[in-house]
């Protein structure tokens, strides 16, 4: 069953509720108060009978309130219809009760069987040669009950038509309603056929369909991005390796065809052809941290930054014979380990190469900040957001060793803990680089 005709079908079954509770509320008042209008002629009449308990002389009518007498002994009728007195009629009698109210069946003189409402009252005096107890007084419920069935067949009809009504009128505005849903669902259906991310549908509401639609194509939005980022990333990767790939068949194509080299004239080639694979396998490598989600994925913990900070900085120092000056005070924060190792080291491999002989490379660890200063060529102020950006390199750093994605990865981290990194301001020599990681809520 369709959305539609379920909303149909659920609008008219809670219309056909409510309207029968209403016809039932409508019949049910009706009812009383037709009842009420009786018991208030019995009560008229009541004050008006004499001493005796009987009423004037005149033919029983249909409308017309009858009278019957409960005597010492036994029930006489006083007019054409015979009812039964019940155990409220003679309480009533035996002075138990001043007087009572029923609903029952009484007979006329014809032997028809009608509904009666009786009121039986005390009454004094003497009829029959007998004493008086008390009087019934009945009138028939005749045109009342004539009454209630008309109105129920009016009730019976009226819900029938509304309840028609409201069934097509959900209908229709469930048709109505359900025609943004079946135009978004048209154009999902249409992207995951034709897997055209460029699809945009229109906003044309502003309440939850209008947000659902406005969801939709932010999803696009994001599913484009990703896709653009991906194109990027094979195209700037497929030409950062063209690069060490050509070096290396060329100096493999210099072995194969010089038959006869010597020990002094093979070791440049075999060098150059070592280094092509160290930086193919540096870049292959960071090329598969950024394409997967190992960072969403890796596990958090506590981390000691300062303590992390001092053993890649005591690393970095047998690796090199650059000055590295470490200056560290105590912090926590919440991360992956291994990630923030990578990207401190980073940051510190980028200091190292742009660095002079001799140089100094200073690390300092303060309140989940690290900060790596070097004295190198420092970057321009133009191009301090692109330096984050994948296999970007400042013209004078296109001729030296690295795959331009150190930076990206440190960038990549630090989004993925919450936090930033970006080139300090200020610097007259060299170049400074700030990493910051949020403290961890608890202090």
């Amino acid at each position: 069953m369709k959305l539609r005709t379920r909303v149909a079908v659920l609008t008219a079954a809670v219309t056909a509720i409510t309207v029968v509770l209403v016809s039932v509320s409508v019949w049910a008042i009706a009812n009383r108060q037709l009842v009420g209008t009786v018991d208030d002629q019995l009560d008229e009449r009541a004050e008006s009978i004499g001493p005796s308990g009987q009423r004037g002389p005149g033919r029983f009518l249909a409308g017309d309130v009858a009278q019957q007498l409960i005597l010492d002994n036994g029930v006489v009728s006083t007019g054409e219809l015979v009812i039964v007195p019940n155990d409220d009629d003679f309480a009533v009698a035996n002075g138990r009760a001043s007087r009572s109210r029923s609903t029952t069946t009484g007979v006329t003189d014809g032997g028809e069987e009608v509904s009666v409402r009786v009121l039986t009252v005390r009454a004094h005096g003497t009829a029959f040669r007998a004493p008086v107890r008390a009087v019934m007084l009945a009138r028939p419920l005749t045109e009342v009950e004539e009454s209630l069935a008309r109105l129920r067949r009016a009730l019976v009809v009226l819900s029938s038509v509304g309840v028609v009504i409201a069934g097509l009128a959900g209908l229709l505005i469930a048709d109505r309603a359900m025609r943004p849903i079946g135009r978004l669902t048209r154009a999902v259906e249409d992207v995951a056929r034709t897997t055209d991310l460029d699809t945009e549908i229109a906003v044309e509401r502003t309440d939850e369909l209008g947000r659902l639609a406005g969801s939709f194509n932010a999803m696009l939005g994001a599913l484009r991005k990703s896709r653009d980022q991906q194109e990027r990333l094979v195209y700037d990767a497929s030409h950062e390796l063209r690069t060490p790939l050509t070096s290396l068949r060329t100096n493999i194509e210099v072995l194969q065809r010089v038959e006869h080299l010597s020990f002094e004239e093979r070791a440049p080639v075999l060098d150059d052809v070592l280094l092509e694979l160290d930086e193919l396998t540096s870049l292959v490598t960071e090329l598969v941290d950024l394409a997967t989600d190992q960072h969403e994925a890796a596990d958090v913990e506590r981390i000691d930054l300062g303590l992390l900070v001092t053993m890649v900085v005591e690393r970095h120092r047998r690796r090199t014979d650059l000055t590295i000056e470490l200056t560290s005070s105590e912090c926590e924060i919440i991360g992956a380990p291994a990630l923030v190792e990578r990207a401190v080291s980073n940051l510190i491999d980028n200091a190292i190469k742009f660095s002079p002989d001799a140089g100094t490379v200073r690390v300092s660890v303060v309140s989940g900040r690290v900060m790596v200063s070097d004295e190198g060529p420092g970057i321009a102020a133009a191009d301090r957001d692109s330096v984050f950006e994948r296999f970007w390199r400042a013209d004078e750093a296109r001729a030296m060793p690295g795959s331009g994605l150190g930076l990206s990865i440190v960038a990549q981290v630090a989004h993925t803990h919450g936090g930033s990194v970006a080139v300090v301001d200020g610097q007259t020599t060299g170049a400074t680089i700030e990493l910051v990681f949020p403290e961890p809520a608890d202090g």
